[in-house]
């Protein structure tokens, strides 16, 4: 079966969708520069919420009573530093040289790279924080007199915020790979190179 990504991606090659058509190359540097203000931004957003995270769980690591509510505080501080280091590993970086010799290709390797990065945003983004997550709201029920069904109703809204952002990150990595298929469309265009 094919994912609806591609399918979508069929259905405008299909149609001969404009979305589709060569890009011009001062267009292809125009967003090859607004792409990079974009990644820095975004990861700049990134390393102040995982710091933010780091400190918030490191007060409740020293506040809060009970074993699992640290356990679970320092484990989410872990994923935390792990997931800015995993940010600061797989995201693109601009590299002047390359970006000098043959824009089409310096763009379409920073396209795939975050394409790369954010289809697979489960893995590296959500999966170090589960564990912590579970500890702690484990350590809190009984902290918080929280009954099975509050329990559940916090795991419940937990569970639809990790949901909403693996959802959000699979969709910009398929506008990227229609970014990329239109990229690749213009490189075998025989227009301006």
């Amino acid at each position: 079966m094919t994912p609806p990504d591609d399918l979508e991606l069929r259905r405008l090659w299909q149609r001969g969708d404009a979305g589709l058509t060569p890009l011009p190359l001062a267009e292809v540097k125009r967003r090859a520069a607004t792409f990079g203000d974009v990644v820095a931004r975004r990861n700049r957003r990134e390393y102040v919420a995982v710091a933010v995270v780091i400190v918030i769980f490191g007060v409740y690591a020293v506040l809060f009573p009970g074993l699992l509510l640290k356990l679970g505080s320092l484990l989410i501080m872990a994923g935390a530093a792990f997931v800015g280091w995993q940010l600061a590993r797989r995201t693109s970086r601009p590299d002047p040289e390359a970006e000098i010799a043959d824009i089409r290709s310096f763009y379409r390797a920073r396209l795939v790279t975050e394409e790369h990065m954010l289809a697979r945003v489960g893995r590296w983004y959500l999966a170090p924080l589960v564990p912590g997550l579970a500890a702690f709201l484990a350590g809190l029920v009984p902290a918080a007199h929280l009954g099975p069904l509050g329990f559940a109703l916090l795991v419940l809204a937990h569970a639809v915020v990790f949901l909403g952002i693996w959802l959000l990150n699979r969709r910009a990595a398929a506008r990227l790979r229609a970014q990329i298929a239109r990229l690749d469309a213009t490189q075998s265009y025989e227009g301006e190179i």
